[in-house]
């Protein structure tokens, strides 16, 4: 067997096992994030996902999705690597959950603050997460406004659990973050 076939056999296994409902690895076009969503709605209604459950899905992907069309920094990557190395977006559903994991390159730089974002986030209660969301708004000039901070504060309100998160370094300058937010069905 060809090994194209062999590793086409390995993430479908990988893919069912997980329960994937959709996944992409590609440039985030408006008409690519338009259709991601046209198929979620779909198949959320399939599913007979609850009227809220299925705005709070859609709001995080939005969310999500937003988050790395403004961050993806595509031609440092091929600068780098010497090829493309485009997100990845995965929708899956399991026990009970749907788990939303988006992933792309981000200057190493930027790791620190970013984990400090997200442990500040996944300390806080809803109370808390409103409170932080109202300050980071209320900030002076949009140009003071870290933006970053609000959509991972949003994400974290709307999943209404922790966020899980993970960096791999691919070169000493650029690193793959991944992100996982899960909300109950």
């Amino acid at each position: 067997m060809a090994k194209e076939t062999s590793e086409a056999l390995e993430i479908h296994q990988f893919m069912n096992d997980r329960n994937v409902v959709m996944s992409f690895m590609g440039e985030l076009t408006h008409q690519v994030t338009t259709s991601l969503l046209k198929n979620l709605k779909m198949d959320m209604s399939m599913a007979n996902v609850g009227v809220l459950t299925q705005k709070r899905l859609y709001g995080i992907i939005v969310e999500c999705l937003d988050n790395i069309s403004k961050h993806w920094i595509a031609n440092d990557i091929e600068k780098v690597m010497g090829r493309a190395s485009p997100p990845i977006f995965m929708l899956s559903r399991s026990n009970g959950f749907y788990y939303i994991i988006t992933g792309n390159h981000i200057p190493s730089d930027q790791i620190e603050t970013l984990i400090k974002k997200i442990e500040l986030v996944n300390s806080l209660d809803k109370k808390g997460l409103q409170e932080f969301y109202r300050q980071t708004l209320a900030k002076e000039s949009p140009l003071d406004r870290d933006n970053a901070g609000l959509g991972i504060i949003d994400i974290a309100l709307k999943s209404g659990n922790k966020l899980e998160y993970e960096f791999r370094p691919v070169t000493e300058n650029i690193s793959f973050y991944v992100i996982q937010a899960r909300i109950q069905i």
